[in-house]
């Protein structure tokens, strides 16, 4: 995972080179658009998961209405996980996790996300805004919705474990909270 994230930023160094030193990735002014991260089991040829993204950028924390200038992060907007192999997706979550978890990561927002389960019963989850909270979590703020089949539930703030004892877990915080799982074994819901 480190090298994928390593490529990623050559390739943006290597693209704003033009004969200067390589740019800082949070420096003023970075910005990449549509890029395509594939991410391989150990034993698969195939990718067990693709991350896409329209455009990633430097933005700053804010507190309020404020936004705070000695705060920077990155911004990733418009990003699609699409899982074609749910039966691999608990190994690439928690590959996806140990590459979010470095220092810098605490400094990642991803905005606009999708999560795309294939498999006998296509499953989505969107949310506004996402962010990696501790003990293997991904907060999900700013609405979430969770379509699996016919069914659909909406709440407005929610989390999925991405490692741990139950990946894939997801629980809606609505009043009771429920509780499912993004890879399409669905149990009924649990208030």
């Amino acid at each position: 995972m480190r090298f994928l994230l390593a490529s990623l930023l050559g390739c943006v160094a290597l693209w704003q080179a033009r004969g200067q030193p390589a740019p800082d990735p949070m420096a003023d002014g970075f910005r990449l658009r549509g890029g395509v991260i594939s991410l391989y089991g150990s034993t698969e040829l195939e990718p067990t998961t693709v991350v896409r993204f329209d455009q990633a950028y430097q933005d700053y924390e804010t507190r309020g209405f404020f936004r705070i200038g000695v705060l920077p992060m990155l911004v990733m907007e418009g990003v699609t996980f699409e899982l074609p192999h749910p039966e691999s997706a608990t190994n690439t979550l928690a590959q996806l996790h140990q590459w979010l978890q470095s220092k810098a990561a605490r400094r990642l927002e991803l905005r606009r996300v999708s999560f795309l389960v294939s498999g006998p019963v296509p499953t989505r989850l969107e949310t506004g805004r996402a962010r990696l909270a501790a003990n293997g979590t991904l907060s999900l703020l700013d609405g979430v919705s969770f379509v699996s089949g016919t069914n659909q539930l909406k709440a407005p703030r929610g989390v999925l474990q991405i490692t741990g004892e139950q990946p894939g877990q997801l629980v809606m915080e609505n009043s009771p909270p429920w509780t499912n799982n993004l890879f399409g074994r669905l149990a009924p819901l649990k208030p």
